[in-house]
């Protein structure tokens, strides 16, 4: 038959949602190739799963193979095959088509015009009503495969999120040995709004790219001299300034002798940037997570944060009671999150105090991920403590930075940045930092803006957001699972043969091990499909890496400047110190120093 025009039932009307989802069109594909009877596995496609189509693809149920056919001389329009077809279009009230041989045993319809989604969805659904019809296909035109590369303007410089790769004879820039790959698990997993993370931070600011991505939280501070907000625990989790000034000093020695002079960070504004900035919306930057969704939970305002506030807060965020000095109980948490990001912490060992709430949340599914610490040192608690998915910071290339610190009981490493102006390699082998959200405030909150930021504060909250996309992949993951899934999927760290390894004696920019920085490099593509693949099977095939070596002019150059970080003292050593259940001390938030001037570098560069 020649093309002609065919309508059915009206005009085709509405446009439609594009492309069917990904699993069917296999499924599709699969059955054209095996030709196998599979009718119950087959459920039609919703009305505004169509598209439009240059027509159909009819299976009928039994339809011997094309070549079958040829050999049995069968092949004429209007053989037995061709009677079936032409019985079943005439049921439905076709009568104008062309037919022609589709994969092994299909036919596709040709109908002389494109249909339009709606049409070819109800033409399809009338098709597939007769019983003597297997399945049916819209002869849609499929697009080539493109990244995700989302629309906010700073992603260009957001380095941290593209796939890793380069070599040793790339430019220092394109050399991306070290980064975790977000933008490749997005082709897997862009992250669901239910999977929270809960930021135990300053608190958080308003900003016009967080809009929608935030939860009510509440505020833990309960020393009023340390809040800074005139109260102490209540329901407002917004981050009033944690600036120090003399005044501070001079008037409460007892609690701020020990304190640094300094402007407000914002810290928990710059972690909500990483974590769940609005994705894909032509607005300053973009997020682990495309749908994330934060929890801010204020521990600390003014000097650090109180132990027994850190605690509360965790529990709080887990959906757990937490008691008041009344004898009551806070309002419960109607959002309970199964992640919990800190950046706060000591040189202690892990206490008693925080071990048992790790081990507690534990019990309720819930993950908590510390930053190592930035002091060139053994990890700081809680990332100490077991349980916790302790996390070193990175060099873009896969070395250690020079401030983070490394030892054993960490769970994985990324990148946090690597200051181009600190260490002796800084200028040869340092970056611009990573860019997230900021505010313009010197001390009390102004304008959002963006910023530049260094630390292990920040590979913290990297590695949460990808336990994000974990369990938006999976959210029947347990604790146990996410941290297997973290360690399996890891690739394997760098090594080099100049570059010295992580020691006691080598504590700045140096090659880690999984003795001093967990399993290996964070790997967010490969974890997201740990998460895929125990979701219908008990185990994981890791993918084999190989081992990327460091070598290259710059860094012989470097080496050749002799120790990034000079050896310490020989009374010094590299195992944590101090003891302290309350007030956590000067090293209080492990990612300030480095983060506040970063700030001003960035906010000088806009003026």
């Amino acid at each position: 038959m020649g093309h002609e025009d065919f309508r059915i039932g009206g005009a085709a009307s509405g446009a439609t949602r594009r492309g069917a989802p990904r699993r069917r069109i296999a499924r599709t594909i699969a059955a054209a190739v095996l030709g196998c009877s599979v009718l119950a596995a087959w459920p039609a496609p919703a009305a505004g799963e169509y598209r439009a189509a240059n027509g159909l693809i009819v299976k009928l149920k039994d339809a011997p193979a094309h070549e079958r056919a040829q050999a049995l001389g069968v092949a004429k329009a209007d053989d037995a095959q061709g009677s079936r077809l032409q019985r079943v279009l005439g049921h439905a009230g076709i009568s104008r088509y062309r037919a022609q041989p589709a994969g092994r045993a299909a036919q596709r319809l040709d109908f002389g015009r494109v249909l339009g989604g709606a049409e070819a969805a109800r033409i399809a659904a009338q098709l597939r009503a007769d019983p003597d019809v297997e399945w049916v296909v819209a002869n849609e035109r499929e697009q080539r495969l493109q990244a995700a590369t989302p629309s906010d303007p700073y992603f260009a410089q957001q380095w941290w999120l593209a796939n890793p790769g380069g070599s040793n004879s790339n430019a220092l820039a394109a050399r991306r040995r070290g980064l975790p790959g977000f933008e490749g698990a997005w082709a897997l997993e862009r992250g669901r709004a239910a999977a929270i993370v809960a930021l135990l931070d300053t608190g958080i600011t308003r900003h016009p790219d967080l809009a929608g991505q935030v939860l009510a939280g509440y505020d833990f501070v309960s020393t009023i001299d340390y809040a800074n907000d005139g109260d102490g625990r209540d329901a407002d989790a917004s981050d009033p300034g944690d600036w120090v000034d003399n005044a501070d000093r001079q008037s409460a020695p007892a609690l701020f002798d020990d304190c640094e002079v300094q402007d407000s960070s914002w810290h928990g504004t710059q972690i909500a940037g990483l974590v769940a900035a609005v994705t894909d919306n032509a607005q300053g930057i973009a997020s682990t997570s495309w749908d994330a969704r934060v929890l801010p939970v204020r521990v600390a305002g003014k000097c650090g944060a109180e132990v027994a506030d850190i605690i509360d807060g965790m529990r709080w965020a887990a959906g757990l009671a937490v008691a008041t000095s009344g004898g009551g109980f806070l309002p419960a948490n109607p959002n309970p999150a199964r992640i919990i990001s800190i950046s706060f912490g000591s040189s202690a060992a892990c206490n008693p105090a925080y071990q048992s709430t790790i081990d507690e949340l534990a019990e309720h599914g819930v993950v908590v991920v510390a930053a190592a610490g930035n002091q060139h040192a053994a990890p700081m608690r809680p990332a100490n403590c077991k349980g916790a998915i302790g996390v070193a910071a990175l060099n873009r290339d896969g070395f250690k930075a020079t401030y983070s610190n490394f030892g054993a009981g960490l769970v994985v490493a990324t990148v946090g940045g690597d200051p181009d102006d600190e260490g002796a390699w800084g200028a040869i082998l340092g970056d611009d930092g990573i860019v997230t959200l900021g505010n313009a405030g010197r001390t009390g909150p102004a304008a959002g803006g963006y910023a530049r930021v260094y630390g292990s504060s920040f590979s913290a909250p990297i590695v949460a957001g990808a336990v994000s996309l974990m369990l938006s992949a999976n959210p029947g993951l347990t604790p146990a699972q996410i941290v297997a899934g973290l360690r399996q999927s890891a690739r394997p760290h760098v090594t080099s043969p100049v570059i010295g390894a992580c020691s006691a004696d080598n504590q700045g920019r140096c090659i880690c091990t999984t003795q001093t920085c967990g399993a290996g490099m964070l790997d967010v593509a490969e974890a997201v499909r740990y998460a895929q693949t125990i979701g219908q099977q008990a185990t994981f095939t890791p993918r084999r890496w190989p081992v990327e070596v460091i070598a290259n002019a710059e860094v012989s150059e470097a080496v050749a400047l002799g120790a990034d970080v000079p050896p310490p003292a020989a009374d010094s050593t590299l195992a944590s110190a101090g003891g302290g259940g309350g007030a956590v001390g000067p090293l209080w938030l492990l990612g300030l120093t480095l983060s506040v001037a970063a700030v001003a570098r960035a906010f000088r560069r806009r003026r």
